[in-house]
């Protein structure tokens, strides 16, 4: 039988409790993390012009063994647009240029995908529903990198705050963070399948954030958003590159309708 000495035997407890030890010490009070998540998102929101970009859709439908049935790839230039609605603070535009490697009809449309989820980039941008605090149950744990930490927050069965009631039933939205900043690098979104046929809302929707430069600044913007529905039988994947200060900027004033 192995037998350690005591100063081996502290040295390999030590390194067994090291990770758990790095992960307790990296992760912070739930409200301190949330009010930094709080300010991110707000000092995001108030800092970030309007901007294009290129953007790649893959739209799918797929049969119940998950085998592809039909699906298109387009090329986009991508705008999103600054509005005066701080609960719809950007407004999409696109510009289709490609369609399966060929130019795109003038006048094709979103609609015409096999799947889509409509302002899917724009309300992650957005960063809609951290202020209501008393909405949601969190869970935090370590992230999937020492420097992360991961946020879940799921909307209450019972809540008194009539402004929950607006929240999509068996709404769930799992953050990945940097604890210290409250920078976002990754975020994703469930509802309630009725809750997404009711509304035309995407059932599941996520988007990963990376490092791009906007003029002078340099903003976490998203670079995939991925989407399905309640069977996944229909998904789209979108990427995001080449950012761009979009100069052409429009004001929309609350309340007024999309085109």
């Amino acid at each position: 039988m192995l037998e350690l000495s005591p100063v081996k035997l502290l040295l390999a407890l030590a390194l067994l409790l090291a990770p758990a030890t790095s992960s307790a010490q990296n992760q912070p009070p739930l409200n301190l993390l949330l009010d930094r998540l709080d300010t991110y998102a707000a000092h995001y929101q108030t800092t970030l012009s309007s901007f294009s970009c290129d953007e790649k859709i893959t739209s799918q439908t797929l049969n119940r063994k998950g085998h592809v049935r039909h699906e298109e790839q387009v090329e986009s230039t991508l705008r999103e647009i600054r509005t005066s609605n701080p609960n719809a603070p950007f407004l999409e535009q696109r510009h289709f240029k490609k369609l399966d490697g060929f130019r795109a009809p003038s006048n094709y449309s979103t609609s015409q995908l096999p799947y889509f989820v409509t302002g899917g980039f724009a309300g992650l941008v957005g960063f809609k529903l951290w202020q209501q605090r008393e909405c949601f149950d969190y869970e935090l744990s370590p992230g999937p990198t020492p420097q992360t930490v991961r946020l879940e927050m799921t909307l209450k069965q019972q809540f008194t705050n009539p402004a929950c009631a607006k929240i999509p039933d068996g709404f769930r939205r799992v953050v990945i963070a940097e604890p210290d900043t409250g920078r976002i690098l990754h975020t994703e979104r469930t509802i309630a399948a009725g809750a997404a046929e009711l509304n035309g809302d995407a059932y599941f929707g996520a988007i990963d954030y990376a490092p791009q430069k906007l003029g002078d600044k340099t903003f976490l913007l998203p670079s995939r958003f991925i989407a399905h529905d309640p069977d996944n039988t229909h998904r789209m994947t979108a990427t995001y590159s080449h950012y761009h200060r979009y100069i052409g900027e429009m004001k929309i004033l609350p309340g007024t309708p999309r085109p």
